[in-house]
């Protein structure tokens, strides 16, 4: 009888041992599958925004279901019936674009040889172009040496005749501070002058007065005296005239009227 409670101690510890190991199991499955969960939406997040990208139609989208028992129930959508229709459908328009797309492609590459053919001329004419550039730019540069030269020689001339300016300023200055000094001097000396001849004039002016005044007076005397002599000689010509008549009563018996 100890036996067998022994035997059935036993089987009960490694019993207790077997449902502690199933539920370690239990719980590590449960974390695994809640890990797995969050992968499993992180992918459905980004299967959703490819299937928008897409453009499918139908509102296809992924909504897990923790509690679902099989995979259509737990990612909320069947592939089979219904994601794999619209992919299949949505690979024929892309296949149907992709030979629409070559045949465009192939005329592009058309275009492109005919693109690169014209590229080519214009490269070549731009070759032609840039060599012509280069010349240009070479005769450019040379007459940008000569024009600096020119320029410099002429700042030169320029810088010369400033100071030959600036010299001749000098000079003149000096000679206008002279010629102020000299006319200043020639207009005292013309003062004085003008005073001088003013003085002069004056006593010629009283000279010439008295002169007048002289000249006036024996103007006068001078009328007197012709007056004076006129009447002498007019007296005298009554005496002769009288003399004469009486000399001619005298000779020849005439008596003369004298009251004439």
């Amino acid at each position: 009888m100890k036996r067998e409670l022994q035997a059935i101690e036993r089987d009960i510890t490694e019993a207790e041992v077997a449902r502690n190991g199933w539920e370690e199991k239990s719980w590590d499955l449960d974390t695994t599958i809640g890990h797995k969960f969050k992968e499993l939406e992180a992918l459905s997040i980004e299967c959703n925004q490819a299937l928008r990208r897409l453009k499918l139609g139908n509102g296809l989208q992924y909504v897990l279901n923790a509690k679902g028992s099989s995979p259509a129930e737990v990612l909320g959508i069947d592939y089979k019936s219904t994601l794999k229709p619209a992919l299949d459908s949505f690979a024929d328009d892309i296949n149907k674009s992709s030979m629409s797309k070559l045949e465009e492609l192939i005329s592009l590459q058309q275009q492109s040889v005919e693109n690169a053919a014209k590229i080519e001329a214009k490269r070549n004419r731009l070759a032609a172009l840039q060599s012509r550039s280069d010349e240009v730019e070479a005769q450019l540069n040379s007459s940008k040496k000569e024009t600096q030269n020119y320029t410099s020689r002429c700042a030169t001339e320029a810088k010369k005749l400033v100071e030959d300016v600036e010299i001749e300023t000098h000079n003149v200055d000096i000679v206008e501070r002279e010629v102020a000094d000299v006319l200043e001097t020639s207009k005292l000396k013309l003062q004085e002058a003008i005073k001088q001849n003013e003085e002069e004039i004056q006593i010629c002016a009283w000279e010439l007065y008295a002169l007048v005044d002289s000249v006036s007076k024996y103007k006068e005397h001078m009328a007197s005296k012709i007056s004076e002599m006129k009447s002498n000689l007019s007296e005298t010509a009554g005496a002769v005239s009288d003399s004469y008549k009486g000399s001619l009563s005298a000779q020849f018996g005439i008596t003369l009227d004298t009251s004439h």
